[in-house]
């Protein structure tokens, strides 16, 4: 399915799945159904308090006559969610409290598209077209091979927007339509700050200078619901931080600083508090005096400890996981599961081999960018039977890894960890975040839990030196 946030570490509420509808069915905030497709899975997303990095995510089955419902408790009035279903595409719906919206889906030329009855339809025809156009994955790629130039990318921006602003004009409501104005310019203004970012990575620049960024984030509204919404209150609080991004210590305690300075929206706040502890605890790793941090992060979230507590258990988690997976400690083990739908431990394909492990997923796009360099080292090392290869992914959708693997044809092992197993993993060798990769010693210890990336010079390197003791 395909991912709709590619944010890391986004946090998801998986609710209990839906049942197919049926007649019987009344009360529900959504009716769905899909003529001429079998749909095998499905997901509606929704964000109860507006925080893009905090959304609930519903698993619901299709029945054979191709209807679904869909129901929740609307934090207000009115509710827009998200309907992604696999082998149909997604689509955007505006719910109203003690209502019922009826959606039928059907294909239309090359696509599918979808129809809405019920209350405040005209509202769910313009999110529809939102949430078609306006999504940030239509920008960007996480595989290299599927990228686009960024001119491209822009010129498709800049077109979807402005088809967007005139699909405004459906909305009866002046307040509403006033609404999704203001939510299509932040949306845009998002969408054009990461392709700008993405530009600039392109350009070993810092994106932070360019003029058309500085543009975009000047006069934000880092209070209001809107920007929240669209990541743009969040990236008008970090314009202001001038802490290098390398002092993460420092940079954290500055945006601390400024949240509190600045925010006066509970929910904002509670996004920075979610925000502070992922750039500290997952990329930033804990540097600096954690210790020191974590008793001032915790003061600081004070209402919001409940989402910075468990950030901080899973941090000192990882720490113990860094004490077990230390050099020269025996591998934890770990069941794969092949392609072709077989297992095998871990340990048993160690055979007195150097192995290097890349941890990955299809949705990640770091991830996919160090593909290219795992495979030239496998071509590197062709024929040396002192080293090999493993990749290992992590994706809960099976089709997606199978139909990567298919389109790539890597000439190394693959395999799949999925749910419980992939959680036991990811504890054992305290993995946050990916793409991560591990080295193993010939004789089943650990050479490195978290090793260089295969892009990394001093990758070939260190083999190059193992293997030739």
């Amino acid at each position: 399915m395909k991912k709709q946030y590619f944010m890391k570490m986004a946090a998801v509420v998986l609710l209990a799945g839906l049942t197919a509808c049926t007649k019987e069915n009344n009360g529900v905030l959504l009716e769905g159904n899909v003529v001429g497709a079998t749909v095998e899975d499905g997901l509606v997303t929704y964000m109860p308090d507006g925080n893009p990095f905090n959304y609930q995510a519903t698993e619901f089955e299709v029945g054979e006559d191709g209807t679904f419902t869909y129901d929740t408790e609307l934090v207000e009035e009115t509710g827009d969610v998200t309907v992604e279903m696999s082998g149909v595409g997604y689509f955007g719906v505006h719910l109203v409290k003690g209502e019922t919206v009826k959606m039928t889906v059907e294909k239309e030329g090359d696509t599918y598209q979808a129809r809405f009855d019920g209350p405040q339809s005209d509202v769910s025809r313009f999110v529809n077209e939102y949430t078609q156009r306006m999504d940030q994955m239509l920008y960007w790629s996480p595989d290299p091979e599927e990228s686009k130039p960024i001119a491209e990318y822009r010129q498709l921006l800049d077109d979807n927007y402005n088809k967007v602003k005139a699909a405004l004009e459906g909305i009866e409501d002046s307040d509403t339509r006033d609404y999704y104005a203001r939510l299509t310019d932040s949306q845009y203004k998002w969408l054009a700050i990461r392709i700008i970012m993405d530009s600039c990575e392109n350009d070993n620049s810092n994106y932070k200078l360019n003029a058309e960024y500085q543009e975009l984030v000047k006069d934000i509204d880092v209070n209001d619901p809107v920007n929240l919404r669209t990541n743009m209150a969040y990236t008008a609080l970090n314009s202001l931080n001038t802490v290098s991004d390398k002092d993460v210590y420092g940079s954290c305690l500055r945006q601390m600083e400024l949240t509190d300075s600045l925010i006066t929206n509970p929910a904002t706040r509670r996004m920075m508090v979610q925000m502070v502890g992922q750039s500290y605890f997952v990329y930033g790793k804990g540097d600096g005096d954690s210790e020191a941090f974590i008793k001032k992060y915790l003061e600081w979230a004070g209402d919001n400890k409940d989402v910075a507590q468990p950030q901080v258990d899973q941090f000192l988690e990882k720490q113990r996981s860094t004490e077990i997976t230390e050099a020269g400690q025996p591998a934890p083990d770990v069941e794969l599961t092949t392609p072709e739908g077989k297992t095998v431990k871990l340990s048993s394909l160690i055979q007195g081999k150097f192995t290097y492990i890349d941890v990955w997923a299809t949705w990640c796009g770091p991830c996919c960018k160090e593909i290219p360099f795992v495979e030239k080292m496998v071509e590197k090392y062709k024929g040396n039977d002192k080293v090999q290869f493993l990749s290992i992914s992590i994706d809960q959708n099976k089709d997606a890894w199978l139909k990567k693997l298919e389109k790539d044809k890597p000439q190394w092992q693959q395999f799949i960890i999925q749910g419980e197993v992939e959680a036991q993993f990811s504890k054992d060798w305290g993995i946050t975040g990916i793409p991560r990769f591990i080295m193993i010693n010939p004789d089943g210890t650990i050479f490195s839990a978290d090793a260089t990336r295969p892009s990394d010079k001093e990758t070939a390197a260190t083999i190059d030196e193992q293997i030739n003791k």
